[in-house]
């Protein structure tokens, strides 16, 4: 190989760089837009989600009840947020809560969870301090 065809073969190979920097850019920048445009929309959604609880007339509610020693039973009604329900989850093991016969039902932008729940750690705190401290919670997530 000459001199002449190593730098024509370098210019070619760094323009074929360039047009790879460049296809690359557009493609970041076209990803950019995307990303920006689905935050907007996930953003829609969740007052979506709190207008139609509203437009229904559902308010975040929690009832507490007991049925045994160490049983109770729970009703919430919140509002139907990505990744709420695992929120919820994660407080009620924390407060030392093991959910039994649990169901949820989603809804006009709303979670009912009802379920039997036993209390494994911690001593029984009386239901209305449960209610007010689940609707700390629910008005959190």
């Amino acid at each position: 190989m000459t001199k002449e065809t190593i730098i024509t073969d370098a210019i070619t190979y760094i323009r074929e760089l360039q047009t790879n920097v460049n296809n690359l850019s557009e493609q970041l920048l076209e990803m950019e837009a995307t990303h920006g445009e689905e935050l907007e929309r996930k953003s829609e959604e969740i007052l979506d989600t709190a207008e139609e609880m509203a437009n229904w007339g559902i308010e975040p509610e929690v009832q507490v009840a007991h049925i045994g020693t160490n049983k109770l039973w729970m009703k919430i009604v919140c509002q139907k947020k990505r990744g709420g329900f695992t929120k919820l989850m994660e407080a009620m093991n924390v407060l030392g809560f093991d959910l039994n016969d649990t169901s949820v039902t989603a809804s006009k932008g709303a979670f009912l969870v009802t379920s039997s729940v036993e209390v494994v750690r911690g001593g029984l705190i009386d239901a209305h301090q449960i209610r007010e401290i689940l609707l700390e919670i629910i008005r959190g997530i």
